[in-house]
């Protein structure tokens, strides 16, 4: 379980950083494909361009080249990593996963990872409603600057 646990954050961290890399002017020519739709649905989790595939998994490799995971560790990591996705690009499970992702897609600019990463690396926005326990609906009059 421990293990399984690390793989998850090492997932989450390096994700954080990739995903603020993909929306560099460098990068966002590959990823706004990713963010051809403001209220995106749960499959469009993998409307990605192919380039960001290994981008986004780096922290899945790390985990398994620095610690002995079994690969039944690794394939629920990815399960439940794909699932999380899935959910967080669906406004049909804010009450499971919140709605700080698809925040993400309407403002661009803000909530690049998990909640915990944003409120670290100031790039949380909440849209002034309790989203990490998803309570409230999206606002979409809400823009960043």
């Amino acid at each position: 379980m421990k293990e399984f646990v690390l793989y998850i954050l090492y997932h989450d961290f390096f994700y954080y950083f990739t995903h603020r890399l993909l929306h560099s002017r460098y990068f966002y020519p590959l990823h706004k494909i990713h963010h051809k739709k403001i209220n995106p649905e749960y499959y469009d989790f993998y409307s990605v361009h192919i380039v960001e595939i290994p981008i986004s998994s780096i922290g899945l490799f790390i985990a398994i080249y620095l610690h002995k995971l079994y690969m039944y560790q690794v394939v629920c990591a990815i399960l439940y990593i794909h699932i999380r996705g899935l959910m967080a690009h669906d406004a049909r499970c804010t009450q499971f996963v919140g709605d700080h992702h698809l925040l993400h897609h309407k403002l661009i600019k803000c909530n690049y990872g998990e909640y915990w990463l944003d409120a670290i690396f100031g790039t949380l926005h909440t849209n002034n409603s309790p989203s990490k326990y998803a309570i409230a609906p999206l606002d979409e009059s809400v823009k960043i600057e």
